[in-house]
């Protein structure tokens, strides 16, 4: 599986949640690589500490600092640089005019260059207007984009849940199609609020997003919704939840008793996680080019494998260990890179998952729902979970839920015809190359006319 501020002088004012604007994220404007053997003998070093920057972004920090291509970055204040991820790490996020000092090895000597941090821009909205806030969770703000026709009065209202990843909302790359939704679902008329997941974006102490569990992510959009809620452009009586892959599967979490006019959920599974994974590598990995009997002995590892931390909640560093052939498969298909992350979370995440009982969440949804299954998708495996949801929820809310099929299109709201393209797609990492020409345009004006349908007028 997948700018301009304006000044005040003299005024105490009080300011709504959600206009609380954050201290922006500063951009250190360097690509970096691992300093190897063949870049230590180009330079003429010995230095074995540090990572070589290969590219300085201009208009940002290190431009700034007078940081050059070919230097050895060797520490960001009084941090030691030993390889990339260093350079990543969370005590590294600078914020806007935060002082700061790279220190390098440039011409075999070191130098320590100092300035002030230089913000990401802010996102260009065009026609439309953007808004930039935050609301309060666990101690700290989460950063929020609202994004809306740039006309006066209410309007139905978005809240935008995304996928598993731990990744920024905010100036997504133009061909993106997170960006691609939300700005023509805005165009349509709606204001669509993107908060962030806790530590991403401009949030400011807050937990790191791979650290938290299932529960504490669900309520960090509950505290989303409330802020929604508070904006004064909103319509509150018709504010929709739109939940795409884990976002779906967290949307009734989210919704319940919170007054939503409804949910469209797109790329869910409805069964417990433990026995969504087991049959994500039965499915998945010989369509993926995995030997088919290969596979199944590996199934057999996994029954031991996902109980043990699933269910036992065991760590990985105590059950990994025990079998050699726990890694191979671990490190193949759940991202495995020596930690406590599982799928590129921390393992807690999927614990607290498998102990949710989804079905029963979605039986409880008592707000109008579109199941939206694309006929590619390889990530949900057929559409069972999307059927069962609109059952599920008929049987105990008659006539709330719809069933939607939209024909060729994959887990990424892409136009792919075939089930063979999608997995070749993503067997050989070509999906990114279609995002510009293969957005579903037609998905967002199905989304459209359904929630029109369903909103109060």
């Amino acid at each position: 599986m997948f700018l301009k501020y304006a000044v005040a002088v003299c005024l105490l004012i009080t300011v709504p949640s959600f206009a609380q604007q954050l201290k922006r994220v500063a951009n250190k404007g360097i690509s970096v690589e691992k300093l190897t053997e063949a870049r230590q003998k180009e330079l003429g070093i010995t230095e074995t500490r540090g990572v070589y920057i290969k590219k300085i972004i201009p208009g940002f920090t290190a431009e700034a600092l007078n940081v050059k291509e070919k230097d050895i970055l060797i520490r960001i204040n009084n941090t030691a640089i030993e390889s990339v991820d260093d350079v990543l790490q969370p005590s590294l996020k600078l914020r806007e005019g935060d002082d700061v000092s790279f220190t390098v090895i440039r011409e075999k000597k070191e130098k320590t260059l100092k300035g002030k941090a230089i913000a990401n821009p802010k996102e260009d909205a065009g026609d439309l207007s953007i808004e930039y806030g935050s609301f309060p969770f666990m101690g700290g703000q989460i950063s929020s984009i609202f994004l809306q026709p740039a006309t006066p009065g209410k309007k139905p209202a978005i809240l935008f849940i995304p996928g598993l990843n731990c990744m920024s909302l905010d100036n997504m790359w133009e061909e993106h199609v997170y960006r691609k939704l939300v700005y023509s679902l805005a165009n349509k008329g709606y204001l669509v609020m993107r908060a962030e997941k806790p530590g991403m974006g401009d949030s400011y102490n807050t937990p790191a997003c791979e650290d938290i569990d299932f529960p504490t992510e669900v309520n960090s959009f509950r505290e989303a919704l409330k802020a929604l809620k508070k904006h004064p452009n909103v319509d509150t009586n018709n504010i929709i939840v739109i939940g795409h892959s884990m976002g779906a599967m967290e949307a009734p979490f989210v919704a319940e008793g919170n007054n939503v006019r409804g949910i469209v959920a797109m790329g869910l599974t409805v069964k417990p996680w433990l026995e969504y994974l087991t049959e994500m590598v039965r499915i998945q990995n010989p369509r993926l080019g995995i030997d088919y009997l290969q596979n199944e002995r590996d199934l057999k590892l996994y029954e031991t494998l996902l109980f043990e931390l699933l269910v036992n909640k065991k760590n990985l560093a105590d059950i990994v260990p025990q079998n050699p052939e726990y890694e191979r498969i671990l490190r193949r298909d759940m991202n495995y890179e020596g930690t406590e992350s599982f799928l590129g979370r921390d393992l807690s995440f999927s614990q607290t998952l498998n102990d949710q009982d989804i079905a029963a969440a979605w039986a409880k949804t008592d707000c109008k729902v579109l199941s939206a299954w694309g006929e590619t998708d390889i990530q949900v495996l057929g559409d069972f979970s999307h059927k069962e949801v609109v059952k599920l929820i008929n049987t105990y809310h008659p006539g709330n839920a719809t069933f939607l099929e939209l024909t060729d299109t994959d887990h990424n709201f892409l136009l792919i015809p075939t089930m063979e393209e999608s997995y070749q797609r993503n067997a050989d990492g070509s999906l990114g190359s279609l995002f510009p020409t293969r957005f579903n345009e037609k998905m967002v004006e199905e989304f459209h006319q359904w929630i029109q349908s369903v909103i109060v007028k």
